[in-house]
C-alpha cells in the first residue's frame, strides 16, 4: 500500500504553489487595468480637446463667411457705382437732373435724384417721355435701400404718390445709411439742385454701408460738359455769271499811214 501520509505534504505544497501563482497573476492584472479616476480624467481631456477643435472650426467658418459677405458687399457697391457713373456720363444733351426731398411714413426725409428726358440709363432703354427716380428708400430694419423707379409722363399727383408707396421700386443697393447728394457749383458743394439750375458739372454721393461695418463711401460723378453749338458756316459764294463780268475795253486800231502820190 502506498503511504498516503507521505504524499500529503507534497499535495499541500502543490496547492500552495497554485494559490501563490493565482495571487501573482491577479496582482499583475490589477496593476495593468485603469482606475475609475483615470477613466474620468481621460474622458474630461477628450471633451476639452473636442470642444477646442469645434471652437476653432466654428471660428474659421464664421471668419470665412464674414469675408465672403464683405466681398459680396464690395461687389454690390462697385456695381451700383458703375451703373450710376455710366448714367451721368451718358446723360444726353436734353437730359436734366434735379434733387427733391420726399417724406417717409415716419416723417424722415428721403432724397430723390430725378433724371428727366434721359434714355438708356440704369438699363432702361426708353423712358417714353417719363423720368427716373433714384431714392434711398427706408427698410424695416431702419436702414435704406438705393432703389430706382420709372415714372410715366404726365402722371397725376395722386397716382404718383400711389406709385411711390407701392412695390414698383427696383432695389439696387441695400443696407445703406446717411445718404446725401451734393452738387458742385461756383467752387462749392450745394445740397440743393432744382431743375432750373440746369446741368451740373460734378455730382457727389455720400453714404454709409452697413454690410461693410458702417464704412463711409464718398463717390463723385463727372458729367461731360456740353459742346457749344457751332455757328452755321456762311454759304459759299457763287461765281458771277457772264452778264456780271465787265467786258474788257477793245484797244483802238493803229492809224493807217498816208499813201504817197507817184508821178
Amino acid at each position: 500500500m502506498r503511504n498516503w501520509a507521505a504524499l500529503r505534504p507534497s499535495a499541500a505544497r502543490s496547492e500552495g504553489d497554485i494559490h501563490s501563482k493565482f495571487q501573482i497573476s491577479h496582482s499583475k492584472l490589477s496593476k495593468s487595468a485603469f482606475t475609475l479616476f483615470e477613466v474620468i480624467l481621460a474622458l474630461a481631456l477628450l471633451g476639452l480637446l473636442t470642444g477646442a477643435v469645434y471652437q476653432i472650426s466654428t471660428a474659421a467658418s464664421e471668419a470665412s463667411r464674414a469675408t465672403m459677405d464683405e466681398q459680396a458687399a464690395v461687389r454690390r457697391i462697385e456695381a451700383f457705382l458703375k451703373v450710376t457713373r455710366d448714367a451721368f456720363l451718358n446723360l444726353p444733351r436734353e437730359g436734366r437732373v434735379q434733387l427733391r426731398f420726399a417724406k417717409s411714413p415716419t416723417g424722415a426725409p428721403i432724397p430723390e435724384l430725378i433724371f428727366e428726358e434721359a434714355a438708356g440709363m440704369f438699363g432702361v432703354p426708353s423712358l417714353g417721355g417719363g423720368s427716373l427716380v433714384l431714392a434711398a428708400r427706408p427698410r424695416a430694419d431702419g436702414s435704406r435701400t438705393m432703389s430706382l423707379l420709372l415714372v410715366p409722363r404726365d402722371l397725376p399727383a395722386a397716382d404718383l404718390d400711389r406709385l411711390k408707396s407701392g412695390n414698383s421700386w427696383i432695389p439696387l443697393l441695400p443696407r445703406v445709411e446717411r445718404v446725401k447728394w451734393s452738387f458742385f457749383l461756383n467752387g462749392e458743394w450745394k445740397d440743393e439742385w432744382p431743375a432750373e439750375n440746369g446741368r451740373p458739372l460734378t455730382v457727389r454721393l455720400e453714404m454709409e454701408s452697413l454690410d461693410m461695418g458702417g464704412s463711409q463711401i464718398d463717390a463723385q460723378f463727372w458729367l461731360p460738359p456740353l459742346a457749344p453749338a457751332s455757328a452755321t458756316p456762311p454759304a459759299p459764294s457763287t461765281p458771277p455769271s457772264e452778264s456780271t463780268i465787265p467786258a474788257k475795253p477793245t484797244p483802238p486800231a493803229p492809224p493807217t499811214p498816208p499813201m504817197r502820190k507817184t508821178r
